[in-house]
C-alpha cells in the first residue's frame, strides 16, 4: 500500500495517510522510515489503537526496548505512560505535570535512544503540546566559523529524572553522565546535527567553564529559534514518532486539573553517537 506522505512546515515534520494499523507490513515500514529519515517527525491521525498495534508500529524502526517504569495503565513491558493521573495520590505515568525545556531524551546515557512513539489517549483541552527543533537544520544554519569552531567538541551530559527546568537541576552521586560530540553524524543520511540541550548539556569539555557556557548558551538560543520548529498540537488518536538523535522536544504547560494521558514505545539503539 502507498502511504501519503505530507510535509507539515518548511522546518520539519510530515503527516502519514493511508496506514492500516491491521496490516502493516514489510513494505509500509520501509515507506515509514524513509519519511522518518527525511522528515524527522511523522504524525498519524487516526482512532485510538491497541497497545499491540502500537508496539507492531513502534517496531517498524528498530528494537523496542521495555519501559523503565511499569504503569497500572499499560498490559505490556514496551509501554511507557505519560500522565498526570493519579490514583490514591500517586501518578501512575512519567512526567505528570506542566511545562518541560527543550532537550534529547537520555542524552546523559552512552546510547541514547534512536526514537520515540506517542500515541495520545486522553488530552486537555488547551496546552500540553509537543514542540520539536531541527538540529541538523540548525547545524546547516549555523556560521562557517562556528561550525569549524565546534566540529571537534565534546561536552558533558547529565540529568536526574523528573526535573524539567535547568534552573531547577540538582543532581545526586547517582546521576547517570555521558560525553558526546557536539556535532553527531545520522548514519543513514550522513547529515550532521547538533547534539546539545539547555536541560542536559552541563559544559564543552575543551574550553574553559566561562567560554563552555558562553558557546552552549549561543547554541542553544540557536537551536531554540522558531524557524526550525514544529509545534504539534494533539488529537485524541495521534500517533507522533521523532529522530531523537537529530531533533530535540519540548512540552507546553497545560492545566494540571484536567487528564493527560500518552502512550509511548520507545526504539532503541546500538551504536553511540559519533561525529
Amino acid at each position: 500500500m502507498a502511504l501519503t506522505v505530507t510535509p507539515l512546515g518548511a522546518a520539519l515534520g510530515a503527516q502519514v495517510a493511508g496506514l492500516d494499523f491491521n496490516n502493516v507490513g514489510p513494505d509500509e515500514a520501509r515507506q515509514l522510515r524513509e519519511a522518518w529519515l527525511e522528515y524527522h517527525v511523522l504524525v498519524l491521525h487516526g482512532p485510538v489503537i491497541s497497545e499491540d498495534q502500537l508496539v507492531k508500529f513502534g517496531e517498524c524502526f528498530g528494537k523496542l526496548e521495555n519501559a523503565r517504569r511499569q504503569s497500572v495503565l499499560a498490559s505490556r513491558p514496551e509501554i511507557m505512560v505519560i500522565s498526570n493521573i493519579r490514583e490514591n495520590g500517586e501518578t501512575v505515568g512519567a512526567l505528570p505535570d506542566g511545562e518541560l525545556t527543550f532537550h534529547f531524551d537520555r542524552i546523559h546515557q552512552k546510547v541514547p535512544n534512536k526514537a520515540g512513539v506517542l500515541h495520545a489517549i486522553e488530552i486537555p483541552d488547551a496546552g500540553g503540546d509537543t514542540w520539536f527543533s531541527n538540529m541538523t537544520l540548525a547545524y546547516d544554519t549555523l556560521p562557517e566559523r562556528t561550525r569549524q569552531r565546534i566540529e571537534n567538541l565534546s561536552a558533558l551530559n547529565t540529568y536526574e529524572y523528573g526535573q524539567t527546568h535547568t534552573e531547577n537541576k540538582k543532581l545526586t552521586e547517582a546521576a547517570p553522565t555521558a560525553v558526546h560530540p557536539i556535532v553527531r553524524t545520522i548514519p543513514e543520511t550522513g547529515r550532521k546535527a547538533l547534539f546539545i540541550c539547555r536541560l542536559m548539556t552541563d559544559r564543552i569539555l575543551e574550553l574553559p567553564e566561562a567560554e563552555s557556557r558562553a558557546l552552549l548558551d549561543e547554541l542553544c538560543d540557536h537551536v531554540e529559534n522558531q524557524r526550525f520548529v514544529y509545534a504539534h498540537k494533539w488529537r485524541v488518536g495521534d500517533i507522533l514518532i521523532w529522530d531523537n538523535r537529530c531533533t530535540i522536544h519540548a512540552r507546553t504547560d497545560f492545566d494540571g486539573g484536567q487528564r493527560r494521558l500518552l502512550k509511548r514505545v520507545t526504539v532503541g539503539d546500538d551504536t553511540p553517537p559519533r561525529r
